[in-house]
């Protein structure tokens, strides 16, 4: 089994102002690996970190430069931020449709002769059904709904 998952969030140190809107840039995070499960078992892929330090700095013009005194004319504020993505697979394993038992709903069509498509304007045929394919042979019956009640879905009429 081939998995690559990616997460991506909004990064607004990427941001382009447009006409007074701001439209934040996207940061997107990948990881993509080959491995061989059964069906229910689960895996585990971690490491996707993300560590992220903001600082800001504020301080009185001319006053916050001065080498000794400026601390007092200045504030500094940090934000950090860390992220790990862990992502968790259990992967479940479906069995194929058997095509051969397999209905369409086309399967039951009648192509309108040329007198029942110019005269009646029929968009399918009146006649009798030619030889159904051998893939829907035999596959007509009754089809149970809920709430118990049945119908013979084995025509359709115009």
């Amino acid at each position: 089994m081939e998995v690559a998952p990616e997460v991506s969030q909004l990064d607004y140190t990427t941001a382009v102002r447009l006409q007074g809107y701001v439209i934040p840039g996207i940061t997107t995070r990948r990881v993509s690996t080959s491995i061989e499960l059964a069906d229910g078992q689960s895996f585990a892929i971690a490491g996707l970190l993300k560590d992220e330090v903001r600082e800001v700095v504020r301080k009185l013009p001319v006053f916050g430069d001065i080498p000794v005194l400026g601390a007092l004319f200045r504030s500094t504020e940090f934000q950090k931020s860390e992220s790990e993505l862990i992502v968790i697979v259990t992967p479940r394993l479906v069995k194929p449709l058997d095509m051969t038992k397999q209905t369409l709903p086309t399967d039951q069509f009648i192509e309108p002769n040329d007198a029942e498509w110019y005269l009646l304007g029929a968009l399918e045929g009146l006649g009798n059904a030619p030889a159904a394919s051998a893939r829907s042979a035999g596959n007509q019956g009754t089809v149970k709904k809920t709430g118990g009640m049945e119908g013979d879905f084995g025509h359709i009429m115009p």
